[in-house]
């Protein structure tokens, strides 16, 4: 008897140890890469490259050196230490140093820098941080990470907070690239007049707020607005000034560019407002960044480094500027001259050319043939040759082009509202014609059908030849009286997705006017996608994939007005 006992004892000892031994916590050091406040979780990187997704509950202690803090006082690029049990975070220990004390050895990962990019290309990347404008070079082995997850030098653009991470103590080659997430982007520009100043609390509070809204300033809906300054970022004719001469000069009026996270207010920049106003919307005729002075709408204007400069929902140095660009700016008369204020550098940067040396093309023409993964793209009739959309205007192409087709190219017949096969609509030898469920698709890949219609290609162009990314083909545009002036663009910010309707509501919604060659702002709309073909950050999306959508990606759609309601059938997508 008492050795069954003793038996029984050792046997629920050893599965009490072999369960503590399951749920034993482990330690997790590295930098933050993501913060998910939905779901509330970190996303770490540790010194091997290793990706650590801790989850947050009421019970998990976090400190930030040594003090008690919480979820939404952690940030992009923090170095951490967290106790983990499975993929629950017990306790989060948090830095508020760059390069945290190594005890003199430099681990693979421990060096870091954080700034703002100012520029970039495959070669090298500079940023602005604490110690000014800093270079480093690019290697073919820089790896680039956002929200946790890995992507390309292409995700990178000009204003975006990134830490920069070095194997190499000694080098100054990059080994890693995090991109900070949307959240720390510009919510947008106000203006009004100070009320109140606390410095040690370092918020500011307003009264007369409007706020900037596509091409207008709105009166905020409350008489006054609090707003904390955590940075430097404050500006007087040029010149930085401190908390304590702003607070000196008054009542003055101020333009600020904000950010708002955890539903705090925060000015990301400050410019003291001198002289009466002034408006222009044109394109900058000519730029000179070393005496400050640019032309545009045929007035000589002057900028500075206080200057409000916002492009891709981004603040940019104003030495990001750039001779060409479509421009909205506002600005003071001041002992003579006309300084610029705030410039809002329009359009968007989704066709544009890229750091990874690739861009994103569109083409509008007929499937004159198909080859063995190529397609040649042809004239859409007699009278009109095949276009391609550059500088957001259609021009036609005289000669026929080839590009390539891969399995991953996402074909739409949105006709019929399906996706055509890949292999199908290279040939319809290499498909079982019987794994097609619908008929007319079944039918239409038998035929051949897809020859000699006219279709969007979405095409990414690079060093090595111009690749189908999608393509959507319309047959049920007639092709005969298509005419240049059918086809035009719209921008904007997605406000909401109704994933039941297919459909998605556009803000800041602007369509490019061809004839004076500018971006006019109109009001919200709401699109359907049942004939769209969609990219979001390259990657074709399927019908059933809208929930890959979010709020403030920024849209490029593409329209033809051939129908009582003009149809949607390239909507290209980034985050």
């Amino acid at each position: 008897m008492n050795k069954r006992l003793i038996s029984t004892v050792i046997f629920i000892l050893l599965i009490m140890t072999s369960i503590s031994t399951a749920f034993a916590a482990t330690t997790v050091s590295g930098t933050i890469q993501y913060i998910d406040l939905k779901n509330n979780s970190v996303t770490v990187l540790d010194f091997q490259n290793n990706i650590h997704r801790a989850y947050i509950d009421k019970n998990t202690d976090i400190l930030t050196e040594g003090k008690e803090s919480g979820l939404k006082d952690l940030y992009f690029g923090q170095y951490v230490e967290v106790s983990l049990s499975g993929n629950r975070a017990l306790k989060i220990n948090a830095s508020l140093q760059i390069e945290p004390d190594r005890q003199g050895y430099i681990v693979p990962g421990s060096r870091f820098r954080r700034g703002e990019v100012f520029s970039i290309d495959n070669k090298s990347i500079e940023i602005k941080g604490e110690r000014g404008r800093e270079k480093y070079a690019l290697t073919s082995s820089t790896e680039v990470y956002k929200k946790g997850e890995e992507t390309g030098l292409s995700r990178i653009k000009e204003g975006d907070k990134v830490l920069l991470t070095f194997d190499d103590i000694y080098s100054s080659n990059v080994s890693q690239i995090s991109i900070e997430d949307e959240e720390k982007h510009i919510e947008g520009v106000l203006k009004g007049k100070i009320e109140f100043l606390d410095e040690n609390k370092k918020d500011i509070q307003l009264n007369e707020v409007s706020i900037y809204n596509n091409g207008k300033w709105d009166k905020n809906s409350s008489y006054s607005l609090k707003l904390k300054i955590q940075n430097d970022e404050i500006y007087y004719k040029g010149e930085k000034i401190s908390l304590k001469s702003l607070k000196a000069k008054g009542k003055k009026e101020v333009y600020i560019a904000f950010e708002k996270s955890f539903g705090e207010m925060t000015a990301s920049k400050l410019l003291v407002k001198e002289g009466s106003s002034f408006q222009y919307t044109d394109k900058i005729k000519s730029i000179e960044y070393g005496t400050g002075r640019m032309v545009v709408d045929n007035n000589s204007l002057y900028f500075n480094q206080g200057t409000i400069a916002i492009k891709d929902n981004r603040l940019i140095d104003p030495l990001n500027m750039n001779r060409g660009q479509d421009v909205s700016l506002y600005g003071e008369f001041s002992s003579g001259n006309k300084l610029t204020s705030l410039v809002f550098v329009q359009g968007t940067g989704i066709l544009n050319d890229r750091a990874d040396d690739t861009k994103i093309l569109v083409y509008r023409g007929k499937i004159e043939d198909i080859y063995d993964y190529q397609v040649k793209i042809g004239n859409i009739n007699y009278r009109l040759d095949y276009m391609l959309l550059d500088d957001n205007r259609w021009k036609e192409m005289s000669e026929g082009e080839r590009f390539t087709v891969t399995e991953d190219t996402y074909i739409y017949d949105s006709d019929l509202r399906l996706t055509v096969p890949t292999d199908g609509f290279i040939s319809s030898r290499y498909i079982d014609l019987n794994d097609v469920e619908d008929k007319t698709l079944r039918d239409r890949i038998k035929n051949s059908f897809y020859k000699g219609k006219i279709a969007y290609f979405v095409v990414k162009e690079s060093p090595y030849g111009k690749e189908v990314l999608g393509m959507n083909i319309t047959p049920q545009l007639s092709q005969y009286r298509q005419n240049v002036t059918l086809d035009y663009s719209s921008i904007g910010e997605i406000k909401s997705v109704d994933y039941d309707n297919n459909t998605i509501k556009i803000t800041k919604m602007k369509n490019y006017n061809t004839l004076n060659n500018q971006w006019e702002s109109t009001s919200d709309e709401s699109i359907s996608l049942n004939k769209t073909l969609i990219l979001l950050n390259d990657k074709p999306l399927k019908n059933d994939e809208l929930y890959k959508l979010s709020e403030k990606n920024t849209v490029y759609i593409i329209r033809n007005k051939s129908t009582s309601q003009d149809g949607v059938y390239v909507l290209l997508v980034e985050d």
